[in-house]
């Protein structure tokens, strides 16, 4: 069957709904050249093209808008979110999540991929060497019901753990081991106080 045919039965058939018009060609056995994409030409208004990347993209779209402005997102994890409502035919892969990221069109909330690169300078306020004067410092603010000092975290950092009695709350928070962690900490006391 000449590629001609193949199209006009397509059109008859009402089968005019193609990822492409490369896909198309194909099918009629062609291969995609000059002469098949001139052919093609005479009947393109008679098709719709890309259909599953507008449905691709419908439901990027719709998850990038669900999460907060300035996140980071996993992206793989995006993937499987998005692949969920997609069909079985028509899944997605990092790459077109990563390029809809770069996209500042599509990506209106200028969120971000998870990298392992912007995971370690969320740990940097934690990879620090505490001094005697900090430690001073957790000492004096401790007494009877507020038990506040520095731990060591799984990947072997350090955290700043504060608990409280009842009489102050009953809190279980960790914290930066860093000055401004001890004006949080000071704040929360003289509000418990109240």
């Amino acid at each position: 069957m000449s590629l001609r045919n193949f199209i006009k039965d397509q059109i008859k058939n009402n089968n005019v709904n193609w990822e492409s018009k490369s896909a198309l060609i194909r099918s009629a056995g062609e291969v995609v050249n000059g002469y098949s994409n001139r052919v093609l030409k005479e009947y393109e208004k008679e098709f719709n093209f890309g259909i599953s990347l507008k449905a691709k993209n419908k439901e990027i779209k719709k998850y990038f808008e669900a999460q907060p402005k300035n996140s980071l997102i996993s992206v793989e994890g995006a993937v499987k979110f998005i692949n969920k409502n997609l069909s079985k035919k028509n899944q997605i892969g990092t790459t077109i999540v990563y390029n809809r990221l770069n996209d500042i069109n599509f990506n209106t909330k200028n969120l971000k991929g998870q990298t392992l690169d912007n995971q370690v300078s969320k740990t940097a306020d934690y990879d620090i060497k505490i001094t005697n004067n900090f430690q001073n410092k957790l000492n004096e603010i401790r007494k009877p019901g507020i038990y506040l000092y520095i731990e060591n975290t799984q990947r072997g950092s350090k955290t700043l753990r504060f608990k409280t009695s009842k009489d102050f709350g009953n809190l279980n928070k960790s914290f930066p081991p860093n000055e401004e962690s001890i004006k949080i900490i000071k704040k929360i006391i003289n509000e418990q106080k109240k």
